[in-house]
């Protein structure tokens, strides 16, 4: 009776010891739904990656987007210059955003507006100072992430959209308060609530 207990233990002990072994574990398959695509954008773009581009400013220096992800956080304000409505807002992202963080990007495509170097000086009379800030002309760019109301600011980290305003925006200290939340809020900037910023 000892051994015939023993025997069932042993081979219990080595059966058990062998799960697994007989049949290859199932891969966990995840249903994953693809967005950023063409037949499921999300509202403005958040959660997608910024597109590629490669654009001079109003003195010459290229901009592309391998320079403003090495700088962290990074705003792409998209405006026109005939667009009087947005000067607060250009004004108040100039006075909270970091040097390098911020491009201006004309999203208007005529000729007339596309002289970035005018509208960088006629922004710095307007607002009675100086603008050190990169002005580019990028009406494809625009249209590539269905940019339509402006202004149209982009909060953008590691080449994706993290948020999105639109509308006239002039509150500086909601600007930093924004670039610097852990979840970013987007939305119309006239029915968003900063207090709920982590």
């Amino acid at each position: 009776m000892n051994k015939k207990i023993s025997v069932f233990l042993v081979l219990l002990f080595s059966v058990s010891t062998l799960a697994g072994c007989i049949e290859p574990e199932m891969e966990a398959v995840e249903d994953e739904i693809a967005i950023c695509t063409e037949g499921n954008m999300p509202e403005w773009s958040v959660g997608c990656a910024f597109p590629s581009f490669d654009l001079m400013d109003q003195n010459g220096t290229h901009w592309n987007e391998s320079a403003v992800n090495e700088s962290g956080r990074w705003v792409a304000y998209f405006s026109a210059s005939w667009c009087t409505h947005c000067k607060p807002t250009i004004n108040a992202l100039d006075e909270s955003i970091m040097q390098d963080h911020l491009l201006v990007i004309n999203k208007h495509e005529s000729n007339d507006s596309s002289n970035m170097t005018k509208w960088h000086l006629t922004m710095e009379e307007e607002l009675n100072r100086s603008i050190n800030r990169p002005f580019l002309h990028a009406p494809s760019l625009a249209a590539n992430l269905s940019v339509t109301s402006i202004p149209h600011v982009l909060l953008i980290e590691n080449n994706t959209i993290l948020s999105a305003r639109v509308g006239l925006w002039d509150s500086a200290h909601e600007m930093s308060m924004w670039f610097n939340a852990t979840s970013p809020q987007s939305g119309y900037t006239q029915s968003m609530n900063m207090d709920n910023m982590e």
